[in-house]
């Protein structure tokens, strides 16, 4: 099963995927990475960030407020700061990001951090995409951390794209009544893009977020091998 799995993704992927024009500089920034010239045997990978909503949970109702000069008591069920949902969002990002990166450099690769405003590079490798989940219609969404230990199933959502060619969006939001572009939004996920899921809990532990790095750098290394020309000097 593993094995047909894996070859039906190289196939899909090849079918869109051309990587004829790519060179592999040797770099660890964006700028290097740009500027430097060709000289390994594997492409330079770019990994953006992948997108994750966070929504809090509505407050329970506050107490009136206190006298003047008197501090009041902390209400049953208020969010203390470290509840925050944005900031577990940040670190489920920031966590699969890193081991990403760091997959990618352990298997051979070289391997560069693409953060919010950094400019598209022209030419490389790409590793992007978002966490998603399956709503009770059965439609996808993009995921959603409503608390700091929120738990539940998502899938890693990732596209391995050539940046000389075009981008091209992985989702669309669906035109559905009363759907709009917002958290957790309804989405149609492009047919045209080669995508593949990979479930992880919301509450992984960091060896959780590694296997799946190590897996997704696993096909991309697949995708690779079966297209040599892909990287020929």
């Amino acid at each position: 099963m593993k094995t047909l799995r894996a070859s039906l993704l190289v196939a899909s992927i090849l079918a869109v995927f051309n990587l004829s024009a790519l060179t592999a500089p040797h770099a660890h920034s964006f700028k290097s990475a740009q500027a430097a010239g060709s000289s390994g045997e594997k492409p330079t990978v770019y990994v953006s960030d992948l997108e994750l909503d966070a929504v809090p949970a509505k407050a329970p109702p506050q107490g009136p407020p206190a006298a003047p000069g008197v501090s009041g008591a902390p209400q049953p069920g208020a969010k203390k700061p470290e509840d925050d949902p944005r900031k577990q969002a940040s670190h489920i990002v920031e966590l699969m990001s890193a081991s990403l990166v760091a997959a990618l450099q352990q298997a051979g690769y070289s391997a560069v951090r693409l953060h919010a405003g950094d400019g598209r590079p022209e030419k490389g490798v790409g590793i992007r995409g978002l966490f998603a989940e399956v709503d009770k219609e059965n439609h996808w969404t993009r995921a959603v951390i409503r608390t700091a230990s929120d738990s539940g199933k998502m899938q890693v959502i990732v596209s391995v794209v050539n940046l000389a060619k075009p981008e091209q969006a992985l989702y669309e939001i669906a035109n559905l009544p009363g759907n709009e572009n917002k958290s957790g939004a309804v989405i149609t996920l492009s047919p045209y893009v080669p995508l593949t899921k990979y479930e992880l809990a919301k509450d992984a532990d960091e060896a959780a977020f590694q296997t799946t790095a190590s897996r997704i750098v696993n096909d991309l290394t697949a995708l690779v091998n079966a297209n040599p020309a892909a990287i020929a000097q």
